[in-house]
């Protein structure tokens, strides 16, 4: 079966063909907005450009939350392939029968980050009867454009590169320890370093959201994001699996496990998002957003559950892994 003509990527290319002549249609308005909106003006373009407003900001928010919404479909399609692509086992499989799979991945989670600061920034806005920001998001949302696009672009070209006909590696081999690859060398480097500093960060995150440094708590939310990622993969996953030589970061999604991948992710991402965009607001726009709570409470969550796997381990069978 070609991998075109499965039901989940026709989905896809349907929702990112709507979206393009949506968002296309919102970046003309939007730099409209940009260069004319003002809300001292009582002309007739400037009320006609506050009613495009309402109406781009709706069509913008849509597409936004639908663009995160998707990235989760785009890991279950991925997942999906793992029944006609030779070789794989999971979306790890999938994504490495392309060379853009990966950087298809990073986009996705580099923009969920984009895209969610823009939604903040939207109800900021909205929240004020002055409208103080209406210039300025719209003219992040030309920069959001460019990412958008960009990743339609790696997700086509990811799509028409695959071959179901060609072998590929997986997880096994991805992240196994003779791994040659920089993300191989990254994921797999000693638990005895990543570790302590996955801990040593959590203790600085929680004193820096406790102390309301924001600026510092964005930068440890960036950090803390990294090293989680790092940890659970290379330590953790283990865990869960129960397998040593298992470092998956997609099985975690599936129903084996309980669909813990699902909460750990979530609660990961919306820890270090809250961190990070409190950062951009306080540095940019000098805007507190008072998100160290929510930050904390997410990270804390993350880190208990992904914590209690070990502790379950050993007190059940006595041993580590």
């Amino acid at each position: 079966m070609s991998i075109l003509l499965t039901p989940e990527v026709i989905i896809l290319f349907i929702e990112d063909l709507l979206l393009l002549i949506f968002n296309t249609i919102a970046v003309f308005v939007a730099y409209k907005i940009k260069n004319n909106f003002n809300l001292n003006k009582t002309t007739q373009e400037q009320y006609n450009l506050e009613k495009q407003t309402y109406l781009a900001s709706y069509i913008i928010r849509f597409s936004l939350y639908l663009k995160i919404i998707s990235a989760v479909f785009f890991i279950y399609t991925l997942d999906k392939f793992a029944a006609i692509i030779p070789g794989a086992m999971c979306a790890v499989g999938a994504i490495s029968s392309s060379g853009f799979g990966l950087p298809l991945i990073i986009l996705k989670l580099f923009n969920i980050y984009l895209y969610g600061v823009w939604l903040v920034l939207d109800k900021q806005d909205t929240n004020r009867e002055d409208y103080p920001f209406t210039r300025i998001k719209f003219k992040y949302f030309i920069l959001i454009y460019f990412f958008f696009i960009t990743e339609l672009l790696l997700q086509y070209l990811y799509f028409f590169d695959i071959n179901p006909q060609e072998l590929v590696s997986c997880c096994a081999t991805v992240f196994n320890e003779q791994s040659i690859t920089f993300v191989g060398r990254l994921i797999n480097m000693p638990s005895t370093i990543s570790l302590p500093l996955f801990y040593f960060i959590f203790v600085l995150l929680v004193y820096s959201s406790l102390k309301k440094q924001v600026i510092l708590n964005g930068v440890l939310n960036l950090f803390y994001l990294i090293i989680s990622i790092i940890t659970l993969i290379g330590f953790f996953g283990t865990y869960i699996y129960e397998l040593p030589t298992h470092h998956c970061p997609f099985c975690l999604l599936q129903n084996d496990y309980y669909f813990v991948g699902y909460f750990l992710y979530a609660f990961l991402i919306l820890g270090t998002f809250f961190g990070i965009a409190n950062a951009v607001f306080k540095s940019t726009l000098n805007i507190s957003l008072e998100y160290c709570n929510k930050s904390l409470l997410f990270n804390l969550l993350y880190f208990l559950l992904v914590s209690f796997y070990p502790v379950y381990y050993y007190l059940t069978n006595g041993v580590w892994l």
